[in-house]
């Protein structure tokens, strides 16, 4: 399977909302509900997509004209050095494309976009169940930095 990695246009918004439910499907946080983490992040995507802002970006992975997953980018504020960085919102790959290079041709789309702004650190989060992705973003010499704790308040 060999993915082109391309900008997203509006063509590919369909395409990409429809990848979206894989998020929520590759682990839910325990203590999160299932259909409002698939809700968040479907309204997540679907308003950076309609923002057309130049904080953010998508890149597709197309592979024989049909979308094998996505990345969306966008620029944030380091909280300890509160310069500007690269935080990875999203990437999601089709469950045919699993395993074949597509997430590390996004990785690799969104770390080069990171170098284009001139940002010195790319960010992500993850959760610790998704071990594929884990994996994925250790090989490609991401580190854990830390870890977020939360308890449900009666």
């Amino acid at each position: 399977m060999s993915a082109t990695i391309r900008a997203a246009t509006p063509d590919d918004h369909t395409a990409i909302l429809a990848l979206v439910p894989r998020l929520a499907a590759t682990g839910t946080p325990s203590l999160r509900d299932h259909d409002q983490v698939r809700a968040a992040d479907l309204a997540s995507v679907g308003e950076a997509l309609a923002s057309q802002d130049d904080r953010c970006a998508f890149f597709v992975a197309d592979v024989d004209g049909a979308i094998a997953g996505f990345i969306h980018v966008r620029r944030v504020l380091d909280y300890y050095t509160q310069r500007e960085i690269t935080h990875v919102s999203d990437v999601v790959v089709a469950p045919e494309a699993e395993g074949r290079g597509v997430g590390r041709a996004l990785m690799t789309a969104g770390e080069a976009w990171a170098k284009q702004q001139g940002h010195a650190l790319i960010q992500l989060y993850v959760l610790p169940e998704n071990a594929p992705a884990r994996t994925l973003y250790e090989r490609s010499g991401y580190t854990p930095e830390w870890m977020k704790y939360i308890k449900p308040l009666d």
